[in-house]
């Protein structure tokens, strides 16, 4: 056979038990691909195999071709191993010849089939062993070769089959052919790249492989690849650009993988950075002066670009992306809403594209913005140009924000600059005021005097426009009736600049009394509208009542009485009225008691009260209409009251159009219910038959000056009454001091005397009713009966007997009767058991007994007589004869015939009790003996033809038997014997019944029956076998005599059974087959047998012992011989006290020293010796460290002693000692040999290592806190070796984790232990104690090392403010030397970006103190900081004077920390005249980088003047403003002239209290004149003359001043 270039490349002759799997470490996929293609196929075969399980098809039935059809190869490993498991060729030449080898190794321990197969394949040929054998021995391999021959560089796939004993698996065969490979990095790193920017790196790829390369690249966001498909010829390149637009800052990376067409991926990695670029605003926010609502005005922004990139920016209107999608969403869903709603509203029915007139462009703008990829910023009142553009390197842009406000009001928005470079949208708060028009009246108060109802008046108003634009006002109305009444006009218009306009109002009034009304006129622009308060007062008519009131007195309950008054109209007007009375009811009419006497139901007798509405008790007549002018109408008032009470009311009268209640007459009155009693309680209606009627009066008398109602109530329950009883005239009314008569028919329903109570009700009356007692006797018929009593006398058992009972009714009337037994389960029955005994009849009834015992009874016949009395009978019988049956004959005589002894016969039947008495049976032979059943083998005797002379061998089963009533038992009679003989016994049955004491014989029988006993003579009872087993000795089988003999009279049958490792032998030592018949043995027959012993039955060398028994059964008797075989071997052996020592982990270069004791338990002398197991399949040693050392399995571990020699009995103990190299892993195993005997194993297992933890980090940075606010904050440890460790925090603090001390961090806990693998949580608890950056440490120690450094870090803070008023610092030496070390701090490092920043939200010009100086809100800040700290150093001095456990205390310091006096603010209204009102806008800023939220205290400047609009604030964002207005109005308060002095505090919440004071002087201008007259001497005329006065003002207060002169009228 040509053999091609490639030499044989397999060496298939290494053992099975060196091919071990392969754990192959992570590797670089490129070079692991491409070191594998460029193998050969022999160096391929020549590299260490990796096994695989083979795929397994289908499994076989092993006993259909082997006779081993057990293996000890697990069921889920295969019985051959296939080296290697697939077959590779790589790297080939097409038309050259290849080859490689397959040894396939038999896995179990006995030969086995092997069958291989391979498929009919152009490209591959098998060629077998030349030696070629089907069976492969145990432990061997059988080598087989595959010729390859290509016809083209491809891939080539086939599959050997190979069959087994057991299975079928295949073993597949691969050709690998040309590959592609393209020359990518293995990694790809962008580094410090900006975020949300395109970063590209283009990369030149060759193709190294030997095929064109067609490919697909993949790769995850943020990277991307182009191109990412393509193909590139073989040593072509090409260039391929990886972009990394990373959306956040931070780290990134992502696999990039190249999917080859040939089916290869190769895995890449890419990797980058993101960060954050300088690229700032100028500016935070933005504030724009202000502007008219017509008018607009700008200012500029400029955005700085000190990065090395071309940054795009464009303004959105929401903080982020992730905002802006959901705002996308939202416009969508209304989009869809709206267009879905067009067609309905525009009643369109046919789709919109039908209709492309419908108004769809109301929603162009957002369905744009929802279809784009951005949503600018879009806004009418700020404008920012541009809006979109490209920032150069390291330059800036300016641009301006236009403010064109709508309406007059505070405008501010917040705009989001979306700018590459930058992770999240630079904010922008723009600000604005638009002023709007300067409109008012001539006049806010209009009153009007006095109005008649129903006039109508006119009146005027100017409305002035004293601004320069143009406004639309409009007249709003308020809600009240009143405002109704007046008409303006015109109700809106426009007013032009410097214009007025007239207002007309009209007035009709409708509703009297006292008005005042606010009209208010909205003016577009304004945001507050101008209020016109008008008011006046409305009279209206005049009238009255004759009467001072209405007195109806007592009256009674239901019985209605009338006055009568008269109401006179005194005004010269007509008006229409209506009459009521308040308090009335407003349900149904009362009810009246002549109405109940008619009422037939009587449903409102208690009823109409409990109703849901009150009822209406007066009736007025008549109760509307119109009363003419000066004229007079009568008025009728009837009261018919339900209700029990005083009435205390008014009847009042309401004029409509005027009002209500304008005049009430007094109505009093009184309801009582009369008195009503009965003159005789109790009515006896003596002796009544049942059911029959009779009738008696009751007298009702009523002693009272009102008339009454009653009503004899009706019977309740009357189905389950025994008297009936109902009033044939129920209700009726009773006059003053009379009396009535009441009938009632009474109807008696069961005998005897009866009490019956009726109840008479008084109508309106909440007591209980009358009670009269109707007195009755009920009478029922007369029966007799005969005889007396009835005896049956003696009758037999279980048979039917009656007697009969005669009933004789003596009454005139029918009587109905039932009957029955006074016991239960009773033997007698009556018939009939019920009937009627007509008037003046008899009639009989049958007594029958039927007993079911032998003895006396006695019962009652119970006979029952409707609505009379009960008649009892006594019966009695005496039952004779028996209750046992039996359910077949039992014979005075029984033959059983012939049986083996000991082989019971029996013969089976029933006995059943039916009677009522329990039976107790015993069975006993004649002579009174009772039989005993006899359990063990008779002794051997030749008794055969006599009659038994001993005791009974025959039994019932169960000897004993207690029968119940009912029961029925199953008896058996067994018989068996101690000897071989003939036996005839009679057997007797007693019974005992009940309880009597005396025993009955009830049957007895003659039995009969001859028994036969086997019996074998057997030599002994006992076989022993020992043997010792010293070194050197052979173990043989070993055999020993036995013999049995026959002694009985019959043949036997005998089976022998003994188990291994013994078995049974002939005389001449052949073992006897596994399926031997039994043996049969005549009379007197002897066998001679032997027994064999195999010592080396077990494999093992350990001693052992075998003890079984030679069972001896016959086939004709129940009885079982055994003899005791019991054999013993004994080797060489030791007791292990242990199979395993595990050392566990120790430190590194330690040792440790563990102990076993072993113990010698062989009777013979143990040699032992000790080694380690070298052959283990584990590598024994394993370095956790790069570069290993060369250790042998002695340097790691050492046993003492090696060797020696044990006596009997006698205990070692060995020393074992691991020796800790650094950072190794050992698992031995260690044998002890024992010549002669076993080898032991123990498995020896040790690991050395450091301490290795881990720290999550080792820098806390707390950020921004507030200084008087415990911050936790957490730190793992964990354990990341394999020891455990303990830890320690060095000054780990004191106080508790709610109160630590200012500046001392707290670690929990403090001390601890960290279990291998596990991690510990650390609690860090800091309290900063005062404000500013503060940095703490904390150290840590692990074990013995060295202690690890843990730094706490952050700023302490508090949420202030600041406002733009000047600080009361002068004159206070404590405050103007903290101001100078402020200074001296702010000199060496100030942030100043903060302050321009702060600078221009705080105010928008600069403000001056006294000092002419610009007051720096930076130094403030520095100032309140330090003021703060000093305050909170001395808090601290009591925090640590007190025990860390005090933690209320320590919670009232740290809130106390914040209290520190700060300077005030002074705001200033220098000289106020009363009646002038001083407005001051105060801006507060927040400062801090905490949201503020504060409140100011209204309530001091109660009653002072000074008054503030300041709303509580809830978290002010950083640099933001809010204004508030404070006022100072002297008048309001009555102030006195002279100085007003007030301190209003603002708290800021968990922050400091800042107290503004409030300064203001009340003055009143003054003017004093030089002269108070003036003269003028005679001038010519034509002439002037000239004086002059002068005019001095002494206060400080400006005095504004006017000159009139009265002209004299000219006389003529």
């Amino acid at each position: 056979m040509a053999s091609g270039k490639t030499p044989w490349p397999m060496r298939s002759c290494r053992r099975a038990d060196r091919f071990q799997s392969r754990v192959v470490t992570s590797r670089n996929p490129k070079l692991a691909r491409e070191a594998e293609e460029s193998l050969t196929t022999k160096q391929r075969l020549a590299s260490p195999w990796e096994r695989r399980r083979p795929r397994t098809t289908q499994l076989r039935d092993m006993g259909g071709v082997s006779h081993q059809k057990f293996s000890a190869v697990d069921p889920d490993q295969r019985l051959f191993q296939p080296f290697p498991s697939q077959v590779v060729f790589e790297n080939y030449v097409p038309r050259q010849f290849y080859m490689a080898t397959l040894a396939l190794r038999n896995r179990d321990r006995v030969p086995r089939l092997l069958n291989v197969i391979l498929g009919n394949s152009p490209y591959f040929e098998l060629i077998s062993p030349s030696d070629e054998d089907y069976k492969v021995a145990a432990g061997m391999s059988s080598t087989y070769r595959i010729l390859f021959r290509p016809d083209e560089n491809k891939d080539y796939f086939d599959e050997l089959i190979i069959i087994t004993e057991r299975e079928k698996f295949f073993v597949p065969i691969r050709a690998i052919g040309a590959r592609a490979i393209l020359d990518f990095p293995e990694q790809l790193n962008f580094t410090d790249c900006p975020v949300r920017f395109s970063t590209r790196k283009t990369l030149l790829v060759r193709n190294v492989g030997k095929r064109e390369a067609c490919y697909s690249i993949t790769t995850l966001s943020p990277f991307s690849v182009d191109p990412s498909i393509g193909t590139l010829g073989v040593g072509e390149a090409m260039e391929v650009t990886v972009e990394f637009h990373p959306p956040k800052t931070g780290v990134y990376s992502s696999p990039m993988i190249v999917h080859y067409d040939t089916g290869e991926d190769v895995h890449k990695s890419l990797s980058g950075t993101a960060v954050d670029v300088n690229i700032r605003l100028d500016k935070s926010s933005l504030t724009v002066e202000k502007a008219s609502i017509t008018l607009s005005n700008q200012r500029s922004l400029v955005i700085h670009n000190q990065s090395a990139i071309t940054a795009h920016f464009q303004w959105k209107r929401f903080v982020d992306q992730e905002e802006e999608e959901r705002q996308k969403l939202r416009l969508q869903r209304q989009e869809e809403d709206k267009l879905h709603d067009v067609p309905k509203e525009h009643g369109v029915v046919p789709p919109l594209r039908e209709h492309p007139s419908l108004p769809l462009c109301t929603f162009q703008n957002q369905g744009t913005e929802v279809q784009g990829d951005c949503m600018p910023f879009c806004n009418d009142i700020f404008t920012i140009v541009p809006m979109e553009g490209d920032i150069l390197p390291n330059s800036s842009l300016e641009m301006n924000v236009i403010f064109k406000p709508k309406e007059a009001r505070v405008y501010q928005e917040t705009v989001y600059c979306d700018i590459s470079g930058c992770e999240t949208r630079l904010p922008l708060c723009l600000r604005g005021e638009g002023v709007g028009p300067h409109v008012e009246l001539s006049c806010d108060q209009l009153s009007i005097g006095k109005v008649f109802v129903g006039s109508t008046h006119s009146y005027r108003v100017l409305l002035l426009n004293r601004g320069v634009v143009e406004t639309h006002f409009s007249v709003v109305y308020p809600e009240r009736a009143v405002g109704c009444c007046f008409t303006f006009t015109p109700r809106e218009g426009m007013l032009l600049p410097f214009e007025h306009q007239v207002i007309g109002i009209s007035f009709n009034a409708t509703v009297l009394g006292q008005f005042t009304e606010e009209f208010q006129f909205s003016v577009k622009g304004s945001p507050e509208p101008l209020t016109l308060t008008v008011s006046g007062c409305v009279i209206g008519p005049a009238f009255h009542f004759d009467v001072s009131c209405l007195c109806f007195g007592e009256v009674s309950f239901g019985f209605p009485r009338t006055l009568c008054c008269r109401l006179t109209n005194a005004s010269s007007v007509p008006f229409n009225f209506n009459l009521r009375i308040p308090g009335d009811g407003s349900g149904a009419p009362s009810v009246t008691s002549f109405a109940q006497v008619s009422d037939s139901i009587g449903l409102s007798w208690r009823k109409r009260a409990r109703g849901a509405n009150k009822p209406a008790e007066f009736t007025i007549r008549p109760f509307t209409g119109t009363m003419c002018s000066e004229g007079h109408l009568d008025i009728q008032v009837t009261l018919c009251s339900n209700t029990v009470k005083r009435y205390k009311l008014a009847l009042v009268v309401d004029v409509d159009g005027v009002g209500k209640e304008l005049l009430s007459l007094p109505v009093r009155a009184r309801c009582v219910i009369p008195t009503l009693r009965v003159l005789h309680p109790a009515v006896p209606f003596g002796r009544c038959s049942l059911k029959v009627p009779y009738q008696q009066m009751l007298t009702l008398v009523n002693d009272s000056n009102l008339p009454g109602c009653y009503w004899a109530l009706p019977q309740e329950n009357k189905a389950a009454a025994a008297v009936w009883y109902s009033s044939p005239e129920p209700r009726g009314i009773i006059q003053p001091h009379s009396s009535v008569e009441i009938p009632f028919t009474l109807e008696v329903q069961v005998t005897g005397k009866q009490d019956t109570v009726a109840r008479v009700a008084v109508f309106g009356s909440k007591e209980s009713p009358l009670k009269v007692h109707l007195l009755s006797t009920g009478e029922g018929p007369v029966v007799h009966v005969h005889p007396s009593e009835i005896n049956f006398g003696s009758i037999q058992v279980l048979q039917d007997v009656s007697r009969t009972l005669h009933l004789s009714n003596q009454s005139v009337i029918p009587a109905s009767f039932s009957a029955k037994m006074a016991g239960e389960n009773s033997c007698w029955s009556i018939g009939p058991s019920q009937g009627v005994i007509p008037a003046k009849a008899e009639v009989s009834v049958a007594v029958t007994a039927n007993l079911d015992d032998t003895e006396q009874f006695k019962d009652e016949v119970v006979l029952f007589i409707e609505n009379s009395r009960t008649y009892i009978i006594p019966v009695q019988a005496v039952g004779i004869g028996t209750t046992i049956v039996i359910d077949k004959p039992f014979g005075p005589k029984l033959q059983l015939g012939p049986c083996f002894s000991l082989d019971p016969c029996c013969y089976r039947f029933q006995m059943t009790n039916k009677g009522r008495r329990t039976h107790l049976l015993y069975w006993t032979t004649e002579g009174g003996t009772t039989l005993q059943q006899c359990n063990h083998l008779p002794p051997i005797s030749n008794t055969k033809g006599k009659v038994s002379s001993c005791g009974p061998v025959f039994t019932l089963q169960p000897l004993r038997t207690e029968l119940m009533p009912g029961q029925t038992a199953e008896m058996v009679l067994e018989g068996s014997c101690r000897t071989p003989q003939v036996v005839k016994e009679k057997l007797l049955c007693h019974a005992i019944v009940g309880n009597e004491g005396v025993k009955n014989l009830i049957m007895q029988v003659d039995v009969t029956c001859e028994f036969i006993a086997p019996a074998l003579q057997i030599c002994t009872r006992e076989i022993t076998f020992r043997v010792e087993k010293h070194p050197g000795d052979v173990l043989t089988l070993q055999y020993k005599p036995l013999s049995l003999k026959n002694m009985c009279s019959l043949p036997l049958s005998v089976v022998l059974a003994l188990e291994q490792p013994f078995s049974i032998c002939t005389a001449d030592q052949q073992p006897l087959p596994a399926d031997a018949q039994p043996m049969k043995l005549r009379s007197g027959e002897e066998l001679q047998l032997c027994i064999r012993f195999n010592p080396a039955y077990e494999e093992d060398l350990l001693i052992w012992a075998a003890e079984k028994a030679l069972k001896i059964k016959f086939l004709e008797h129940p009885h079982e011989e055994q003899v005791t075989v019991r054999g013993e071997v004994s080797f060489p052996n030791l007791q292990m006290q242990t199979t395993a020592l595990d050392f566990g982990c120790i430190l590194n270069d330690t040792k440790d020293v563990r102990y076993m004791e072993m113990t010698n338990c062989s009777p013979l002398v143990v040699q032992y010796h000790w080694s380690f197991l070298k052959d283990s399949q584990v590598n024994p040693v394993r370095f956790m460290e790069t570069e290993p050392l060369a250790l042998g399995v002695e340097e790691v571990f050492d046993i003492l002693p090696l060797h020696g020699e044990l006596q009997p009995g006698q205990s070692q103990r060995v020393a074992f000692t691991f020796f800790g190299h650094a950072n190794t892993v050992t698992q031995v195993t260690a044998l002890c040999r024992v010549e002669g005997g076993p080898s032991y194993k123990v498995a020896l297992r040790g690991e050395a290592s450091h301490i290795s933890y881990l720290l999550d980090t080792s820098e806390i940075d707390c950020g921004l806190q507030v200084f008087n606010k415990v911050t936790e904050a957490a730190v793992t440890l964990q354990n990341s070796g394999k020891l455990g460790f303990a830890f320690v925090v060095l000054s780990p603090g004191t106080g508790t984790a709610a109160s630590p001390l200012p500046g001392m961090p707290l670690v929990v806990p403090s001390t601890g232990y960290v279990e291998p693998g596990k991690q510990q949580v650390l609690k860090v608890y800091y309290l900063p104690g005062v404000p500013g950056v503060f940095c703490r440490a904390f150290q840590m120690q692990v074990g013995h090392l060295e202690p690890e450094k843990i730094s706490v870090k952050g700023e302490g803070t508090f949420p202030r403010i600041h406002l733009d008023l000047p600080r009361n610092i002068k004159g206070s030496a404590k405050y103007e030397k903290i101001l100078e070390k402020a200074k001296e701090k702010l000199d060496k490092g100030s942030q100043r970006d903060e302050a321009v920043a702060l600078g221009e939200a705080v105010a928008a010009e600069p403000r001056m103190d006294d000092s002419g100086t610009l007051w720096d809100v930076q130094l403030q800040m520095q100032m309140e900081e330090m003021l703060i700290e000093e305050h909170a150093l001395e808090q601290q001095k009591a925090l640590t004077s007190r025990p860390p456990e005090d933690t209320a205390f320590h919670q009232r310091v740290h809130r106390r920390l914040l209290k520190a006096e700060l300077p005030e603010y002074i705001l200033d209204f220098g000289y106020v005249v009363p009646g002038d009102i001083h407005t001051h806008i105060v801006k507060i800023t927040n400062p801090g980088h905490y949201p503020a939220s504060f409140h100011g205290d209204g309530y001091v400047l109660y009653n002072t003047g000074f008054s503030v609009c300041l709303d509580p604030v809830k978290r002010l964002p950083y640099c933001e403003t809010k204004t508030f207005e404070a006022c100072f109005d002297p008048q309001s308060a009555s102030l006195p002239l002279g100085k007003v002095d007030v301190l209003l505090p603002i708290k800021v919440t968990r922050g400091p209290t800042f107290q503004v004071r409030l300064r203001a002087v009340v003055a009143e201008p003054s003017l004093c004149l030089s002269r108070d007259r003036l003269e003028f001497s005679a001038i010519q005329c034509g002439q002037c003359q000239e004086e002059t006065i002068q005019l001095h003002n002494t206060f400080q207060v400006p005095c504004k001043w006017s000159i009139s002169v009265n002209v004299p009228i000219k006389e003529f």
